[in-house]
């Protein structure tokens, strides 16, 4: 909790104590970083007159230190942590030298990272009994909260807020010692993990004194037999954000304390209704239960809240008509309500015309509901709207200048995902100046919005989607210079990009994809963390330095950018996502430097590298060279794409130990030569491998089922490297994640098809068109996960492995242009996802397997063609023995060869019979060659009766 010193007007006329000044500098000595140069005025004898440090004007002695860290955020009475690194506080370790200030009241060094992995509050500070006010927050602490803390008797103000999103867990299993602080009025401990302590309500009620408790984010809950009372009289702020709580019962102890006015319960896990006693709760102003999982939420429960300005039941189940709850609220609650969040409430029907009435509501938040109809013009009239935000519902009309006449302190306007018409005038001025403008897939084109000309405190901008048609303004980037967010993607906005976007200093991200801009990449702003210029019309080379050193995110695919990348990608130390695909580009790729390694000194005129690198994607170009060595030095990488280039060489062995995370590797349609690595199936991540349209040779390696991702189809990764992590610091919190649209080339069910950042559900294995050879592994059948499974146009020899029915997951099947040979494999009749396979042009043989998958499949005959030798349907060619049914096939197989075994040898043993007798038994022969003659001369008798003679001739002289 931020406070105020009580003591800043406290100077002293007198010089410091010499000791005191002596544990200060101290103090001094033991930080290690200063960057906001709090601590340059600690030089001379009177310590009473140096930055931070107040004195008591009749003694001397140092009765404040207030060192905040000015970067935290302070929202009335919350203090917000801002991620250590950022901050730009204080950096060292709190000395004991402390201990000799022992008249000081007032001690604050929240924000500032004296903390660390391993680092506790200090005990010591329990030492100084003199403390009134304690502010530890956001610190970094690692480790368990001293119960020393109990020993400040004196103290008013505890602030121990841990930074929850750092590497340090601050957490206390004994809390025990707040019953000895009697006098306490304010607590904050969010973020420290109180979980395991059973009983946290009993031994805070023994605090009667306090009026603000702050316990978010500890991971505590509530007991399902409710203490009843409470001696905690005088508390007005009860914060329970984001705990373990999942029920709301309606004799918990704090719907007794009538004088709270600020409840947060929000983030939980409440499951029901709301208790009508929180009617009972007449001084709340602030009431959040948003982000649980309450029903049937009727507003005739607030009937007596007169005194609610602030009310927040985002994301849980009203399931009304909007109409219908606006109405229930009492007319005291209309008249003060100030700030009013339903967004995923589950609201129907359409924002009732009443709402002009609600004059002092300053935010409203109706986001992603299932309301229809136009928006009322009498929004116009609430003058004290500051935030409207009405995105992804079903509102459609017109929206004109006249919604926003008299808002004149509006600063946040989102109308995105409706159907909404944009109607506003090109000429039209704005009484208001937004902050916010988000109208994303909203009907605003074709002409670009004239009146943003004037937004110049803009720093969320979204138009993408508007069905603009138009040439950029020459005004529009000067502007938005102060902007964080711009997203215009996918219209048709056209014009020349500036040579520079430098000046736009605040820019963290910039989406232009998708429309028809030209000219050079520009130099870019040193801000910029993400960058989407992809499907426009750039062209040109790559800048040697195109600035933003912070990028994570640069996508430029599908333009027509020429020449090679140059070396500052390297130097790029943030990059995750780097996209080039489907461009001009030639020659190799850069050398980057190879870091620093333990046999290996570190050049140090070049960067490291792309450590972070999580997706290299250059497909569609004309690069060449060998497989890059670089990337050994990007131990994250997920996925990457050479496909479609000129890399040539063998695969390298030292994929398996440098990127232990690739999940996908397509390099199809370049010159790599040499054989499949063994090492490759060591990638335990590997779950998609194309090597298709190469040079490789030899033989798949044994050891297929060691990628535990094909084989282990749920230990896929369930994280996404083409969704975007950018959001966060400095940009608008709906920015939660941004889909790469980029499109995988995979050739699937006999065509082409088109993979954006779906990729992270393919399965497959794709070594068609190269020289392998051998047989097809067995082992292949314990790729249990397996959706694709191409190894066409190869020379693999030997019989399709029995066990291929395994492959229950398998969507396409091409084993075409081989040498296979013996039967199809009865199994493959129970893989029922089957919707593609082609075993043509091998040299397959016997009954095709009938089953229901494979009489579906399209083009039946044609998966078949080229195997002289296989017989039944779908082909003509008919099997002379009895057709092999699944029930029996495996069992018949030995009586079968039997029999035709045995008709064999007998017909070898009677024809040879024949062939003794008419050797040596001459009766018998002629009698036999004469009866073949009578035969002979009634045949030619049938066939020419009106010219024997003519025939017979014929015949005899064999014409």
């Amino acid at each position: 909790m931020a406070t105020s010193s009580s003591y800043a007007g406290e100077t002293s006329s007198r010089s410091c104590i010499a000791a005191e000044r002596a544990a200060l500098l101290s103090f001094k000595t033991g930080m290690t970083s200063d960057p906001a140069k709090r601590l340059d005025s600690w030089r001379g004898h009177d310590c009473c007159q140096w930055s931070g440090v107040t004195c008591n004007n009749r003694t001397g002695h140092v009765v404040e230190l207030s060192l905040r860290n000015a970067f935290i955020k302070d929202d009335t009475n919350f203090v917000w942590c801002m991620p250590h690194g950022e901050s730009g506080g204080l950096e060292g370790k709190i000395s004991s030298s402390l201990l000799a200030l022992q008249h000081l009241k007032h001690l604050d060094l929240s924000g500032n990272n004296l903390g660390g992995v391993g680092v506790t509050i200090p005990k010591f500070l329990g030492s100084i009994k003199s403390l009134t006010y304690l502010n530890l927050a956001c610190m970094n602490f690692d480790g368990g909260v001293p119960p020393q803390l109990g020993n400040l008797s004196r103290l008013l103000h505890l602030n121990l807020e841990a930074t929850v999103f750092s590497h340090t867990l601050l957490h206390s299993d004994d809390i025990s010692w707040l019953s000895r602080l009697g006098l306490l009025r304010s607590l904050d401990m969010s973020g420290v993990n109180l979980s395991t302590i059973p009983d946290w309500v009993g031994v805070v009620t023994l605090v009667p004194s306090l009026e603000v408790l702050q316990l978010s984010q500890c991971g505590l809950s509530l007991q399902h037999e409710p203490r009843l009372h409470s001696n905690l009289s005088s508390l007005q702020v009860l914060d329970l954000y984001s705990n373990r709580i999942d029920t709301l019962n309606p004799t918990y102890w704090f719907w007794d304390v009538l004088i709270i006015k600020e409840l947060d319960l929000s983030s939980n896990k409440i499951v029901g209704q709301l208790p009508d006693a929180i009617g009972n709760m007449t001084s709340l102003q602030t009431l959040r239960l948003g982000d649980n999982y309450l029903s049937g939420v009727k507003s005739e429960l607030f009937g007596n809240l007169c005194n609610l300005s602030w009310l927040e039941l985002w994301s849980n189940e009203i399931d009304q008509d909007m109409s219908d709850f606006m109405e229930g609220f009492p007319v005291c609650t209309k008249s003060k309500l100030r700030s009013l969040d339903l967004s995923a409430t589950n609201l129907t029907g359409r924002i009732p015309s009443s709402i002009k009435q609600w004059k002092n509501l300053s935010d409203l938040q109706l986001s992603e509901n299932r309301l229809v109809g136009s928006i009322p013009l009498g929004i116009g009239k609430m003058t004290n709207l500051r935030s409207l935000i009405l995105n992804n519902n079903q509102l459609n009309g017109s929206v004109s200048e006249e919604h926003f006449a008299n808002l004149v302190n509006l600063m946040e306007l989102s109308l995105s995902h409706n159907p909404v018409h944009i109607t506003i005038s090109s000429n039209w001025i704005p009484t208001f100046n937004l902050e916010v403008a988000d109208f994303a897939n909203t009907k605003m084109g074709p002409h670009f919005p004239l009146w943003l000309k004037g937004q110049k405190d803009i720093w969320d901008l979204d138009i993408s989607y508007t069905g603009i048609v138009d040439l950029v303004p020459d005004w529009f980037w000067t502007v938005l210079s102060n902007v964080s967010y711009v997203n215009i993607s996918c219209n048709q906005i056209s014009g020349r990009l500036p040579a520079t976007l430098e000046f736009m200093t605040s820019a963290q991200m910039l989406d232009l994809n998708s429309n028809d801009f030209t000219g050079l990449l520009p130099l870019l702003p040193e801000s910029l963390l993400f960058l989407d210029i992809s499907r426009n019309s750039l062209s040109g080379p790559l800048p040697q330095d195109f600035g933003a050193p912070m990028l994570t995110e640069l996508v430029l695919f599908a333009n027509h950018i020429n020449g090679t990348i140059p070396i500052y990608i390297c130097q790029l130390q943030y990059m995750r996502v780097l996209d080039l695909s489907e461009n001009l580009l030639v020659g190799q790729l850069p050398q980057c430097s190879k870091g620093r390694d333990d046999k290996e000194e570190l050049n140090t005129t070049v960067d490291p590298g792309n450590r972070q690198l999580s997706a290299l994607i250059l497909h569609s170009n004309s690069l060449s060279g060998e497989f890059p060595e670089f990337l050994q030095y990007s131990p994250l990488l997920t996925l990457l794409d050479l496909s479609h280039n000129k890399f040539e060489g063998e695969l390298p062995t030292w994929t398996s130990g440098k990127l232990p995370y690739l999940s996908f590797l397509l390099l199809r349609h370049n010159m790599f030569s040499g054989s499949i690595p063994l090492e490759l199936t060591e990638q335990v991540h590997l779950q998609f491998l194309d090597i298709a349209n190469n040079r490789i040779s030899g033989a798949i390696p044994r050891g297929l089922a060691n990628l535990k991702a094909i084989a282990q189809y749920s230990k896929i990764r369930s994280d996404n490297p083409l969704e975007s992590k950018f959001g966060g610091t400095g940009v608008d919190n709906h920015i939660e994640a941004i889909k790469y649209d980029d499109s995988q080339q995979i050739v699937m069910k006999g065509q082409q098809l088109y993979y954006t950042s779906a990729i992270v559900y393919m399965v497959g294995l794709d070594f068609s068109c190269n020289n392998l050879l051998g047989e097809i592994p067995e082992e292949i059948a314990s790729l249990f996960g397996l959706k694709l499974l191409n190894v066409s146009h190869n020379q693999f020899t030997g019989k399709i492995p029995d066990k291929i029915g395994l492959l229950r997951r398998l969507e396409s099947l091409d084993l075409s242009f081989n040498e296979l040979y013996g039967e199809i494999p009865w199994s493959l009749t129970d893989i029922t996802t089957l919707s593609h396979l082609n075993l043509s042009y091998n040299n397959l043989s016997g009954r095709i397997p009938s089953g229901s998958q494979l009489q579906t499949l399209s083009d039946s005959e044609s998966m078949y063609i080229g195997n002289n030798y296989l017989c039944g349907p779908p082909l003509s060619m008919s099997c002379s023995r009895p057709e092999v049914t699944e029930d029996h096939h495996e069992g018949n197989n030995t009586n079968n060869s039997d029999l035709y075994l045995g008709l064999a040898a007998g017909f070898v043993a009677g024809l040879w019979m024949v062939f003794v007798i008419f050797l040596f038994v001459k009766t018998w022969r002629v009698a036999y060659f004469q009866l073949l003659d009578n035969l002979y001369k009634a045949r030619c008798n049938c066939l020419w009766p009106k010219y024997p003679q003519t025939a017979g001739a014929s015949l005899k002289t064999g014409h």
